[in-house]
């Protein structure tokens, strides 16, 4: 018996048709062979019709099988495929035969070969790009310089890349899943710690702050980013995390208002002074004549200053830009040291410093920019009589061998710390000790000085302890 909805086989359904017409036959010969019998002719002529009804039944049979068994074999490979769970392919099978039906059940087999061929080389070409597209992002995302990270809706990390391993000090960046993004990035020991929590918790929009790592800025600062992963096909929240690390950034601010605010004061002293003394001689006729030389001398003196100022500031742009070029002469180092120590001895002598000046005897003429390398040797001389107290030393030594000049600078100030040393020669930089800002300055000398050293092929080395004084050398090719 068949299941209730299973159709019976075509060639079942014909047999029976057939099986009826052979009943029909049968019952049509019965009704013959009464109608004889009634006439009184069944015992000539029965057999004649008996071997009739069986060779037209016989011939029935035959054709009835030939008809319908490319009809079965389609429909059983059919059934075979509504039934079964395996690969269409493996269930299919072509006819024999030469048949308009046979040919047309081959053509369609072929098709759907070619298909299928087709969708697996399309599925396998699908999954190996999948699979390199999938490396290559993991390669992008390994060299990136940002801290990359996906978080779930709990802040675990389910995703890192190299970058933010080393934010953590973390040895890679597998050791980061499953970890806090707060514990990785250790925001809670920052005292805007409430502030992010707060930014954070408040709604899945993006949101971006910056992460200081410690007291100073030299300590580290981070600017972290948060923003919602949309993916359609997953339903989980989970979030990305951008991490960059903009302490230089930060550190180039302040240096920079630390310069406009020393800029300011540079510029704003020597004009009010020139203001000053210029007004006092327009409105005061009654002024001695030693008195007025004494306040154009103050007037021309802040005048040279802000002179000195406004170059080193077209110094620092032509260093900045490439431009800063040097125009060699061959230069006396015995007379240039003299015209250096001129310029300065002003300012010893104003604050009682005791000077002493060592000249090897014999010292070869360079071939130099003899106007930078003033300048440069100005700044060291100068730094040295600014930053040493009053009644302190400095010392000029300049000696010559091994085809080097060297001019070194010593002095009894205030020094240098040792966090501090490998800062010295960066633009605008100045110390944070308070005696250092309670002095003038504007961080460019020692700038200015080692490019010029550079450009002549030289440099310039320091040494320095806090409270104890500092030493600069300043050594030049010969």
């Amino acid at each position: 018996m068949h299941a209730p909805g299973h159709a019976l086989p075509l060639t079942r359904r014909l047999l029976g048709q057939y099986l009826m017409f052979g009943l029909a036959c049968l019952f049509f010969c019965l009704a013959c062979s009464l109608s004889l019998a009634w006439r009184g002719e069944l015992t000539e002529r029965v057999s004649i019709a008996a071997i009739v009804a069986l060779l037209i039944l016989g011939l029935g049979g035959v054709v009835l099988h030939r008809t319908v068994a490319l009809t079965s074999q389609i429909e059983d490979q059919l059934r075979r495929i509504a039934d079964a769970s395996s690969s269409v392919e493996t269930l299919l099978q072509p006819l024999s035969g030469s048949g308009p039906a046979a040919a047309g059940w081959n053509a369609i087999l072929d098709r759907v070969a070619n298909q299928m061929s087709l969708a697996d080389i399309e599925k396998r070409l699908s999954h190996s790009l999948s699979g390199v597209s999938q490396h290559r992002m993991a390669e992008v995302l390994s060299s990136l310089p940002e801290g990359v990270a996906v978080t779930d809706a709990a802040g675990r990390i389910v995703l890192a890349n190299k970058a933010l391993a080393s934010f953590s000090n973390g040895p890679v960046e597998t050791s980061l899943i499953g970890k806090r993004i707060d514990d990785v990035l250790s925001w809670a020991a920052s005292k805007d710690a409430q502030a992010i929590q707060q930014k954070l918790a408040q709604s899945s929009r993006p949101v971006v702050f910056e992460l200081q790592q410690g007291d100073e800025l030299s300590d580290g600062v981070l600017r972290v980013g948060r923003y919602l992963l949309v993916d359609t096909e997953r339903s989980a929240t989970e979030y990305v995390w951008s991490i960059r690390d903009i302490t230089q950034q930060r550190l180039a601010e302040e240096t920079r208002n630390q310069f406009v605010f020393t800029a300011t004061h540079e510029l704003r002293t020597p004009l009010a002074n020139i203001k000053a003394y210029a007004e006092t001689l327009a409105f005061h006729d009654d002024i001695d004549v030693e008195e007025q030389k004494r306040f154009y001398n103050t007037i021309g003196a802040e005048a040279t200053r802000l002179s000195r100022f406004v170059d080193e500031l077209l110094n620092v742009s032509r260093m900045q830009s490439g431009a800063l070029a040097l125009s060699r002469n061959e230069t006396d180092i015995r007379r240039l040291v003299e015209e250096v120590v001129e310029h300065v001895r002003p300012e010893m002598e104003g604050k009682l410093i005791r000077f002493e000046m060592l000249l090897s005897p014999k010292l070869p003429k360079l071939m130099v920019d003899k106007d930078k390398v003033a300048a440069s040797l100005v700044n060291l001389l100068g730094n040295a009589t600014k930053y040493t107290p009053e009644q302190g030393r400095v010392r000029l030594e300049v000696e010559a061998d091994a085809g080097e000049v060297r001019f070194r600078v010593e002095d009894s100030g205030i020094g240098i710390s040792e966090k501090e040393l490998p800062k010295v020669f960066d633009k605008f930089f100045r110390s944070a000790d308070e005696r250092v800002q309670e002095i003038t300055g504007t961080g460019l000398g020692l700038a200015f000085t080692q490019e010029v050293a550079r450009l002549h092929g030289g440099k310039v080395l320091v040494h320095s302890e806090l409270n104890k004084g500092s030493q600069f050398t300043l050594a030049l090719p010969a």
